[in-house]
Order: structure tokens, then sequence, then C-alpha cells
């Protein structure tokens, strides 16, 4: 990084703190920026998962409906994936923001429950989660996952992973309650997403329109940058978050 870079993020870091040391209420939206150093892959890079996954054939309900094994064959090495990492830096900062009182909610666009793991509390799972499978014909819950596809103890049918596919909505209570609080919000924080996806690609904008104030952390500028954002902070999230939950210290 550059000399007028640094000075720019520590100008800019600066006055995240000023306005995190003074927010009543900070929320966090999360996407898979903050899990890659977990090594997690994004979907879209270049050694994203959609590579070799087309999400049209192994990420959309039509074709669990058809072939749920195509389906299950994706969750399966996600789960794998997740299993497998650990929180990293930036997972565990958010989590001692919480503890400090400094953020009182993390929605995530992620569904591999290292926000959970990392001590994370408030945690609203915007995709759903790797970690449950849900029937489709009579709503059966479970978590006992194993190597193959899991099927209802109640009906027999192969049960859906628990995360979102394509053509299918967000689930209506993590939809809702992140819009309140975006709504509710006075500071926002967007943290590893370019915030292109809908309908959580609204979630910053929401927050704006009420008044918040956003900060954005992403290893590179995004949409958001140069439009609605009023704080950027460049560079690795598990390096720059970690150095502001620090900066932070204790409790309020």
């Amino acid at each position: 990084m550059t000399d007028d870079r640094r000075s720019i993020n520590a100008d800019q870091r600066a006055a995240a703190l000023r306005r995190l040391r003074r927010s009543r209420q900070t929320i966090a939206l999360t996407g898979a920026g903050i899990s890659t150093a977990s090594g997690i892959p994004d979907f879209r890079g270049a050694h994203g998962l959609w590579k070799n996954h087309d999400p049209s054939v192994y990420a959309h309900l039509e074709t669990f409906r058809k072939t749920p094994a195509a389906v299950w064959e994706l969750a399966l090495r996600l789960r794998a994936l997740a299993l497998a990492a650990e929180p990293n830096p930036a997972h565990r900062a958010l989590a001692a923001m919480e503890k400090a009182g400094f953020l009182h909610g993390v929605i995530t666009q992620n569904i591999d429950n290292l926000h959970r793991r990392a001590g994370s509390r408030v945690v609203i799972e915007y995709h759903g989660s790797i970690d449950r499978a849900e029937c489709p014909a009579c709503g059966t819950l479970t978590t006992a996952i194993g190597d193959t596809p899991p099927t209802c103890e109640r009906c027999g049918r192969i049960m859906k992973p628990g995360f979102t596919l394509f053509g299918e909505a967000v689930p209506p209570a993590a939809f809702l309650e992140a819009r309140n609080l975006a709504s509710y919000s006075d500071l926002f924080m967007v943290i590893g997403t370019s915030a292109v996806v809908q309908p959580a690609a609204d979630l910053p904008f929401i927050a704006r329109e009420h008044g918040a104030y956003i900060i954005e952390m992403n290893e590179r500028a995004t949409g958001l940058t140069n439009y609605i954002t009023d704080c950027f902070i460049e560079g690795p999230l598990e390096n720059t978050l970690q150095a502001l939950a620090a900066e932070l210290g204790g409790t309020r």
C-alpha cells in the first residue's frame, strides 16, 4: 500500500472510530469477502464456486424439484468447506465489537455459520444456513446432515438444503428483521460485499434513507463507494477490521 493510501485509510479509520463510539445502533451487512480468509472461495471470482458449478443448474429451485441430487452435490461441497474452515480475525473482530457494545447485529449473506462460531450472537442469516435442511413437503427441519442428501423422517421426501436457492424467496423472517435493523440503524457497515444481489442490495439504501452513516470496508472499491458510502476503508478485512476493533477497545 502506498503512503498516500495509508494516509487516506488512517483518516477514514479515524472517522469510522468517531462514528462507532457515538452510534446508538450499528448494524453490519457482510458478504463472501469476509470469509475468503477462512478458505471459503467467493462465488463469482476467478476461483469462485460458479466456475465449475453453473448456478442455473446446481443452485436453482427448479433443479432441486427435478434433480435434487444435483443441488445436493453443491450443497455437500459447501458444507464440507464450511466445516473445515475456522472463523478468521474479521469474524472475531465483529464478535468482539458486539460484546463491547459497539455493534448491535450482523446481517450476513453467507451461509457458512462462521459469525456464530466466532461468537456473534445477533446474526440474521439472510440466505439461510448450510447447517440445516428443510422438507419441501411438510416443513420439517433437521441439522442431521451426513455425506448424502437427508430424507425427511416424517414423510420420506428428500430435504432441501437450508440456504436460499435461485428462484426462491429469502426466508420471510430474515427479510423483515433485516429491513427493520437497517431502518433503525444510525450507522450501517457494509463489509466484504459489493451489495449487488437483491434483495440484500437494498439494505444499505434503506439504512441511508433513514439517515444512517455508511461505513464500507472492502478489499477494493465497489459500486457503493462513490455513491452512498460516507467512509471507505480499503484492504484485507482480516487486517482492517481487526485493527478497527482493537482501536475501539473495551466496553462503551
